[in-house]
């Protein structure tokens, strides 16, 4: 009796300690640079878990090289699920200016909810000095 009272016991802690994490100590950069379709649609599924299991995380998305296309409003598969996690998940999007000029898109083609920053790379590396983790993204 007293071995089942104590795996009882045992098993809801443990329950309640994994539901006391809500993410708000944690910062999450992913890197992400793919043009393919089911990559991108493995970032989406990545996006939606992280937010389900921490919903109070630090999210950012870093789009550069191939990926940038998933960030412009006539190329992407996915704005509506973008705009979603920008707008009522606080996930903060992220465009390559180098990749911009190299690939000669402007501002005024990416999605609205998009911001910028000038150098990709860049950001993740300062991002990863300020103590994210960093996952790259996509298959």
């Amino acid at each position: 009796m007293k071995k089942i009272l104590f795996f009882l016991l045992t098993i809801s802690t443990l329950s309640f300690a994994q539901k006391i994490d809500d993410g708000s100590k944690h910062k999450v950069v992913f890197q992400f640079v793919s043009p393919d379709s089911l990559s991108q649609l493995s970032l989406i599924s990545n996006l939606k878990n992280i937010r389900e299991g921490w919903p109070k995380a630090q999210v950012e998305v870093v789009f550069h090289g191939g990926s940038i296309a998933m960030a412009m409003t006539e190329k992407t598969y996915f704005a509506k699920e973008l705009k979603d996690f920008v707008e009522n998940k606080n996930i903060k999007m992220v465009v390559c200016e180098n990749t911009m000029r190299k690939k000669k898109v402007t501002k005024d083609q990416l999605l609205p909810f998009m911001q910028t920053v000038p150098m990709g790379i860049g950001e993740i590396i300062m991002k990863q000095e300020q103590g994210w983790s960093y996952i790259k993204a996509g298959l």
